[in-house]
């Protein structure tokens, strides 16, 4: 009776960790997976190494599935892949938005779906010579979308990549965490649907391993009405009740289900300000990826914006100026900026190609800084006020760049021929993303500012030197 008590307030307070705590950690990474995912089709349809499904609109999903992974010929990749990775991303937006990221809901035959579901495209080994059909197509793919493309493109490719492959391997380590945990789960169920109940024979089921299996089959289906009966798992239940080193395996299984300390917090320890601020400018590589995605989008929208119909005469001016070096016109457009602090609003005056110079040029040191590359190491190497002065000017120029783009997305949805409209490219989704990145940014500054407050204050009292 001490063991089932124990064993069930353990099941009890784990089952809670994991609702509360692994299970959202889990989706967090589903989240980030889906991101990255929506950022490569976009990129994949863009360049027409994908054609995008057709019927994407029409479907409806109603539970977790997975996708076809069946082989297919180099000359379907096109068409066949554009329509897996379509599906791809829309289960994975299924799965951020409506599924329940629950024990209960999680059970052993989805924890087997999701599984199935992430192993559709290898990640880790994305190759054009994998024996996998999906893999190989999604390897070639992302390769011919780097050829000759922009810098920005090709960081955003690469990070959402690299992104991916981590996101999985999270995920996978979640669901077989839980899949341990369900068949605990599932004893520890048995133990208390069955043993408790008045016509299971305590006496003649403790007498011998067969009789006791024999005993909770014969009523399990009747207490549960489910069917499915896991014989491994009723046996491991009778070597914890019968079997010559049960106490061993008890305490090796209250200890497995224990919620360790690094679980569920984080040990308090002093920080140095100067990896707070450290902190701080890493975070600015979350901006990398968003930063090439809006670039994209502005571009395609800037294209609509300056649309002419080009005539024959209009085609023959241009490439008589190309052939004689006479340069385009720049290309430049006044918008309307509200001030986010003030409310008021002034007139702002763009010069494209300048502008998405200065978005390119940050997204790749934001890149730099994400992988820890040169662009981070000279950071780290300079002292703390000018690495300060460097994280102050970056935040600063962001929230303008914020304030900018947010103006333009309704520039474009008013100012573009409306012939042209249907094609122009939202920016919602993405700046909400840029603007909580900022915010997390900013967030980080303020950590490292009080922290260096603080030792200030306690340097004053004399607590430290």
């Amino acid at each position: 009776m001490n063991f089932t008590n124990q064993l069930e307030e353990a099941l009890v307070a784990k089952q809670n960790w994991f609702n509360t705590e692994r299970l959202q950690y889990m989706l967090e990474q589903f989240r980030l997976l889906h991101t990255c995912v929506r950022n490569l089709n976009e990129v994949l349809v863009k360049r027409s190494l994908i054609n995008p499904d057709p019927y994407k609109l029409e479907t409806r999903i109603s539970d977790i599935g997975t996708i076809e992974t069946s082989s297919f010929t180099e000359n379907e990749d096109a068409i066949v892949l554009g329509k897996r990775f379509s599906d791809y991303e829309m289960m994975l937006d299924f799965i951020c938005t409506y599924f329940r990221f629950t024990v209960e809901n999680i059970d052993l035959s989805r924890i087997k779906i999701l599984l199935e579901f992430i192993g559709v495209f290898d990640w880790n080994n994305l190759s054009s010579n994998s024996s996998k059909s999906n893999t190989r197509a999604l390897a070639t793919a992302l390769t011919k979308a780097r050829t000759n493309a922009p810098s920005v493109t090709i960081s955003l490719i690469n990070d959402s990549q690299e992104k991916c492959g981590k996101c999985i391997k999270i995920i996978d380590s979640c669901l077989k965490e839980l899949a341990d945990f369900q068949k605990e789960m599932y004893k520890g169920n048995v133990r208390k649907d069955v043993f408790e109940h008045p016509e299971f024979n305590k006496e003649k089921a403790f007498s011998s391993p067969d009789v006791e299996i024999n005993e909770i089959k014969k009523l399990y289906v009747k207490t549960t009405g489910k069917k499915v009966v896991y014989t491994d798992l009723l046996q491991e239940i009778v070597a914890e009740d019968q079997g010559p080193n049960k106490e061993s395996l008890r305490l090796a299984l209250l200890d497995k289900l224990q919620i360790k300390v690094q679980e569920s917090k984080k040990e308090t320890k002093t920080v140095n300000p100067r990896d707070l601020l450290m902190s701080a400018v890493f975070s600015l590589g979350v901006l990398g990826p968003i930063l090439g995605q809006l670039y994209v989008k502005l571009s395609d929208n800037f294209d609509l914006l300056f649309f002419v119909k080009k005539t024959f005469f209009k085609k023959f001016m241009e490439a008589l100026k190309k052939a004689l070096g006479i340069k385009e016109k720049p290309r430049s457009c006044v918008i309307a900026v509200t001030d986010p602090q003030t409310g008021a609003k002034s007139s702002q005056t763009i010069d494209v190609n300048t502008f998405m110079q200065k978005i390119d040029k940050l997204a790749h040191i934001y890149s730099g800084i994400a992988a820890k590359g040169n662009e981070y190491n000279k950071i780290n190497s300079a002292n703390e006020d000018d690495i300060l002065i460097f994280l102050n000017r970056q935040i600063q120029e962001n929230q303008k760049f914020f304030t900018t783009i947010n103006a333009l997305d309704d520039h474009f949805k008013s100012h573009v021929e409306v012939l042209q409209r249907p094609k122009v490219k939202g920016l919602k989704i993405d700046l909400s993303s840029y603007r909580n990145a900022i915010i997390n940014s900013n967030k980080k500054r303020g950590e490292y500012a009080a922290a260096k407050e603080e030792i200030e204050q306690m340097r004053k009292l004399g607590i430290i030197n």
